[in-house]
C-alpha cells in the first residue's frame, strides 16, 4: 500500500507530464506556423505571447496592408495586430496586443459587433462599426473570418472609412445643394410665365396699338422704332416660352410607356402639317419599332429636329427626311451615357439640307449656341439642347453628323432596357 507522499508523487508527475505534453504540441504548432501568440492566464491576469512566424513573406504583406489586420480569440482578446490598425488608432502596438477589442468599440456599436463575431465564429460575416480612439469616432467596415481549426483566432480585416464617409458628405450637401437650386428654377419659371409675359404683352400691344392709330400721323422714323420695339418684345417672348420649355424637361415627370414610333412620327406630321405643305416637306421611314419613351418629351423632340431640317432647307430644294431605326451594341457608341444597357436603338433622322461644319457638331447642343444670324434664320439657340436634355432623361444621347451643302444627320441611341 503506497503512502500518502507517495500518492502526492505520483499526482505531481502525472502533472507535469499533462503540461509536457501540452508544451510539447504548442512547439509543434509554432514550427508549424499555425500560432501567432499564444496566452497564458495565471492569478487572474492573462499574459500575451506573440510569436514570429516562419512564414516571413507574408507577414511582410499583412504588416504592409494598407488596412487594419488582427486576430482576436473568442473573448475578443487581440492576439496580433498589423502596423495599420495600431496606428489608426493613434496607439502603440504593446497597448493593442493583450487588449480587448472591445475596449475601441464606440459603446454604440457594440451590439453590432457582437453580432457580427457570433456569426464569424461559424463562418464569415461583414458590416460597418464605428471605432473610437481616445475622443475621435472612426468609421470602419470589418470583414471576419473564422481561422479554426487551423487558429483558434477570428481574424478581422479593418477598412477606414472616414474619407468615403466625408466625400458622402459632401456629396449629400451638393445635392441638397442641387435640390434648392431646382425650387428656385422652379419659382423662376412661375415668375417667368406670368411676372415677365404680362409686361412684353404690353410692350407689344401698345407698340401695335401706335403703329396702327397713330401711324399716319408719326415720322417714318418714330415708325421704324415702334416695329423694332414689337419685334424685339416678340423674340423675348418665343426666348422666354423656350427656356420654359427647356426648364421643363428637368422637372416632368419621367414615366415610360411602351411607344410606336411610327405613331410618334405621324403625329408629329399632323402638328407641323401647316408647315410641311408650305415647303413641300417629303418624310419617309422605315419600319419603325416600339420603344419605352416619355411620349410628350419624345415628341417635341422629333419635332425639334423635323422643324429645324425644314428651316435649314437648300434654296429651290424640296426638303426629305428620312428616317429609320436599327439595333446596335453599346460598344458602337461613340460617347459615353449614363445607361448600362448592352443594346441601343440607333434613331437616325437625315436631311438634304444646308449643313454644317463637322467643328460645329458638338457646339449645337449647347444653350443659345447659334450657327447663324438672327436675321438670317429665326430661332432662340434653345430647341436642341432641349433634344440633348431629353435624350439625357432617356439615359441615352444625341449625335449629329453633317458637312456643309450635304444635309445634317441626327443620331438618337435610346436603350433597349428603358
Amino acid at each position: 500500500m503506497k503512502t500518502q507522499p507517495e500518492t502526492n508523487n505520483l499526482k505531481r508527475i502525472e502533472d507535469l507530464e499533462n503540461r509536457l505534453a501540452e508544451a510539447e504540441q504548442l512547439i509543434d504548432a509554432i514550427k508549424a506556423g499555425e500560432v501567432d501568440a499564444f496566452a497564458i492566464r495565471s492569478e487572474n491576469k492573462t499574459e500575451v505571447f506573440t510569436l514570429h512566424s516562419g512564414d516571413y513573406a507574408y507577414r511582410v504583406l499583412v504588416e504592409n496592408f494598407s488596412e487594419g489586420a488582427i486576430n482576436v480569440t473568442e473573448e475578443g482578446l487581440i492576439v496580433y495586430s498589423n502596423k495599420y490598425f495600431h496606428e489608426l488608432l493613434g496607439l502603440s502596438y504593446e497597448k493593442v496586443i493583450g487588449a480587448s477589442f472591445h475596449d475601441f468599440i464606440d459603446p454604440q456599436s457594440i451590439a453590432t459587433f457582437n453580432s457580427l463575431f457570433i456569426k464569424a465564429l461559424g463562418g464569415q460575416s461583414k458590416g460597418e462599426i464605428n471605432l473610437i480612439a481616445a475622443t475621435k469616432i472612426i468609421p470602419v467596415y470589418i470583414s471576419l473570418t473564422s481561422l479554426y481549426p487551423q487558429l483558434p483566432t477570428i481574424g478581422i480585416i479593418v477598412t477606414d472609412l472616414t474619407e468615403k464617409k466625408n466625400q458622402e458628405k459632401i456629396l449629400e450637401d451638393k445635392n441638397n445643394e442641387l435640390e434648392r437650386s431646382n425650387i428656385e428654377l422652379a419659382s423662376f419659371s412661375y415668375s417667368a410665365s406670368h411676372d415677365l409675359q404680362e409686361p412684353l404683352r404690353k410692350i407689344q400691344t401698345l407698340a401695335s396699338y401706335i403703329l396702327q392709330q397713330e401711324g399716319e400721323t408719326i415720322s417714318p422714323t418714330s415708325k421704324d422704332y415702334f416695329s423694332r420695339i414689337s419685334r424685339s418684345a416678340a423674340r423675348m417672348q418665343n426666348l422666354i416660352d423656350a427656356l420654359l420649355s427647356y426648364s421643363r424637361t428637368n422637372v416632368n415627370e419621367k414615366i415610360f410607356i411602351p411607344t410606336n414610333l411610327t405613331n410618334v412620327i405621324e403625329e408629329t406630321k399632323e402638328n407641323l402639317q401647316e408647315l410641311i405643305e408650305q415647303n413641300n416637306v417629303v418624310i419617309e421611314s422605315s419600319a419603325l419599332p416600339i420603344v419605352n419613351i416619355i411620349p410628350l418629351q419624345f415628341q417635341q423632340l422629333i419635332t425639334n429636329i423635323i422643324s429645324n431640317a425644314i428651316k435649314y432647307r437648300k434654296e429651290n430644294v424640296n426638303p426629305v427626311i428620312k428616317i429609320n431605326a436599327v439595333k446596335v451594341y453599346a460598344s458602337a457608341l461613340k460617347a459615353e451615357v449614363d445607361s448600362k444597357a448592352d443594346q441601343f436603338w440607333k434613331i437616325s433622322i437625315a436631311d438634304n439640307g444646308i449643313g454644317f461644319e463637322p467643328q460645329y457638331a458638338t457646339k449645337i447642343f449647347e444653350l443659345f449656341q447659334r450657327l447663324h444670324g438672327k436675321n438670317e434664320y429665326s430661332g432662340t439657340g434653345i430647341g436642341l439642347a432641349i433634344c440633348k436634355k431629353i435624350m439625357q432623361n432617356h439615359s441615352g444621347i444625341i449625335i449629329a453628323e453633317s458637312e456643309p451643302d450635304k444635309g445634317a444627320t441626327f443620331h438618337l441611341y435610346l436603350p433597349l432596357s428603358n
